[in-house]
């Protein structure tokens, strides 16, 4: 078997942009305003490059971003045409290489279940002191949103790192939320990165009648200082580049996580790729895609977060959590 690699994409929402709603800023750091939209020219062209070279891997859709409305039935400052075209896009063009799924609700403030309403604490703080009888029906409620979207999600992300300060309760609730809305007894969830030799994924929980995987993501998110860079043009979206897989394919992070044993699993976020603008993060994917193509073809092949979770299901004790040490 050829190697599995995999492309995260965090943050992703129709037309809006969630981080925007949660950065604290409305500004870059060269005075340049922070875009709150970004176009579903910039969502095409994703396609468009995921298509040509057949990438795979985790496409978050934020069921209610930034606490601006849901997917379903509206969100505040994106035209309802739009949204149709964003989901319709997602379902026709990025499944199903890309595993869809919740990055629980807002990827903002926590919500209130009962009335809708935003709560003080962002969803990070809010699951910190929870257990799985709070957890579960939050993100039940989530997948429910992408399930009448008419999404099939096998697995959630964690906006921010969600769940890490309870994590065996967080891993139970994903468990139990996806049995109760998808009847699925095999999931997968990202929450952690996991760099060093050898980094794959892991069996979270794996019992006579559920199996959790978790798909760490392997590789650093390179693309994100160009959120608030003013450089762009084809010698930074190169440099991006080069740090993952040089132009003759011999070295990079890429290659070093390969020739450790390790699955490459790639970090980026909706917001890295946008580049403010400038789509400096995208073009970089690009050459790292097509440099991947040219010289990997023959190590590596790209695969699904659903994907990666049924090759560990198959062999649950080939792949052990690690002890991160908390």
């Amino acid at each position: 078997m050829k190697t599995p690699i995999s492309l995260i994409v965090d943050d992703a929402a129709p037309y809006i942009s969630v981080y925007y709603t949660h950065a604290g800023k409305d500004r870059i750091s060269d005075g340049r305003p922070l875009l709150k939209y970004y176009p579903n020219e910039f969502f095409f062209r994703f396609c468009d490059i995921a298509e040509r070279y057949g990438l795979r891997g985790k496409f978050s859709v934020v069921p209610m971003p930034g606490n601006l409305g849901d997917i379903n039935h509206g969100i505040e400052g994106v035209p309802e045409t739009v949204l149709k075209e964003w989901l319709d896009g997602v379902k026709t063009r990025l499944v199903p290489g890309f595993s869809v799924c919740p990055e629980m609700l807002t990827h903002n403030h926590a919500v209130d279940l009962k009335t809708g309403a935003a709560l003080d604490p962002n969803e990070q703080e809010w699951a910190s002191t929870k257990d799985r009888t709070e957890l579960t029906p939050y993100i039940a409620k989530a997948l429910s949103i992408l399930c009448e979207a008419g999404f099939s999600p096998a697995g959630v992300t964690s906006p921010w790192m969600f769940g890490i300060e309870v994590e065996d309760e967080y891993a139970a609730a994903i468990s139990d939320a996806l049995f109760e809305v998808t009847g699925r007894d095999t999931g997968w969830f990202f929450m952690r990165s996991r760099k060093g030799p050898g980094a794959k994924p892991w069996v979270e929980i794996g019992t006579d009648t559920r199996t959790l995987v978790a798909v760490p993501a392997t590789l650093s998110d390179r693309f994100w200082p160009s959120i608030d860079s003013s450089r762009e043009g084809e010698e930074y979206s190169t440099e991006i580049a080069d740090r993952l897989i040089s132009r003759d394919g011999m070295s990079g992070e890429i290659i070093d996580v390969l020739d450790s044993g390790g699955w490459p699993v790639l970090l980026s976020h909706w917001q890295s790729l946008m580049s403010n603008g400038r789509l400096t993060g995208l073009r970089a994917l690009e050459k790292i895609a097509g440099r991947i193509e040219e010289h990997l073809s023959d190590r590596v092949e790209w695969k699904s977060s659903e994907e990666i979770m049924n090759i560990v299901a198959t062999d649950r004790a080939a792949f052990p959590k690690p002890d991160f040490g908390d």
